[in-house]
């Protein structure tokens, strides 16, 4: 991304294709909310009508006078990113409508911005999973926990744990990462690397004191995820914690671009995994993992678009 501090534009390259044709597009967040109001529009609409929604949706711009707003059009139009143009019977008035171009480079623009928001939020939200865990949790130096992710995994012991709870050999006793099919093939070092069907994780049963589950349930189908809840519930020992990290169900805009991204939230999403990502409804997730281990032991964390369960087995 590249700031033009002369005219407050974003500018950012992108390569369109295989055979690597460049398009550039540059537009400042005043245009953006008009191509996002056009959008959002089933008929043009009036230009007097769009400034009014402009200075009502943003304090900043209140005051901004009308001919700075014909010049922003007048950009818009010649960009081709808009369309003006009068209606019979309506007088003098002249409205505004999106072209197909402006709809593409609102497209990119937004995906752009999600994934910018995105990689911010999985540094943000390592340190919510962390926090989460040491509070919820407790000290694992003398217990025995489990990760389960369909990535990467080593980023849930949270770094304050690493401070007292050594990496050594002697460790692995006491840590496993069970690898569920969808997951990928990753090694952590210093702990007990364990590929298991989620009906199955070949663990004897009350051996963990913690687990930390994260968007696996959101990869099994109905059927598999009870199993897999069951089998968590089967290898806590009485009194031991599970912490179930799933995405929550959101604007499927932003879950389309999640989708689309190729950085930031790969750390939680594998690039290849057995059918597409589940998204729950809290309430939805709660009911499942109270189904085993009971409506009063289960309890909702909110952290952003991710929703966590924390489950005491009695």
């Amino acid at each position: 991304m590249v700031k033009n501090e002369e005219n407050n534009l974003l500018s950012l390259d992108i390569d369109t294709s295989d055979r690597r044709i460049l398009t550039v597009f540059s537009v400042n967040w005043i245009e953006l909310e008009i191509l996002k109001i056009l959008d959002k529009s089933l008929e043009p609409v009036y230009k007097g009508e769009m400034i009014n929604l402009l200075r009502d949706k943003h304090d900043s711009i209140a005051g901004k006078p009308e001919s700075s707003f014909y010049a922003i059009f007048d950009r818009l139009e010649k960009t081709e990113m808009i369309l003006t143009n009068s209606i019979p019977g309506q007088g003098y008035k002249t409205f505004l409508e999106i072209t197909e171009r402006g709809q593409i480079q609102l497209r990119r623009a937004l995906f752009w911005g999600i994934s910018s928001i995105f990689e911010g939020m999985a540094g943000q939200l390592i340190e919510l999973l962390n926090e989460v865990c040491v509070k919820t949790m407790g000290c694992l130096r003398e217990m025995n926990f489990g990760v389960v992710s369909p990535n990467n995994p080593e980023f849930l012991v949270p770094e304050m744990c690493n401070q007292c709870v050594h990496s050594t050999d002697e460790d692995s006793q006491s840590r496993f990462n069970i690898l569920l099919p969808f997951a990928k093939d990753y090694i952590v070092p210093y702990y007990q690397n364990i590929r298991s069907n989620p009906e199955d994780i070949p663990l004897k049963m009350d051996l963990l004191d913690r687990i930390m589950s994260v968007l696996a349930l959101g990869f099994l189908s109905e059927k598999d995820s009870e199993e897999y809840i069951k089998e968590v519930h089967r290898i806590l020992k009485p009194g031991g914690k599970v912490a179930f990290f799933e995405l929550i169900e959101f604007e499927s805009y932003l879950w389309n671009a999640l989708k689309e991204l190729t950085h930031g939230f790969q750390i939680f999403i594998p690039k290849t995994g057995s059918g597409e990502l589940l998204q729950f409804l809290p309430e939805k997730l709660k009911s499942k993992v109270a189904a085993v281990f009971g409506e009063e032991n289960v309890k909702l964390i909110f952290l952003h678009e991710i929703v966590c369960a924390i489950a005491v087995k009695k």
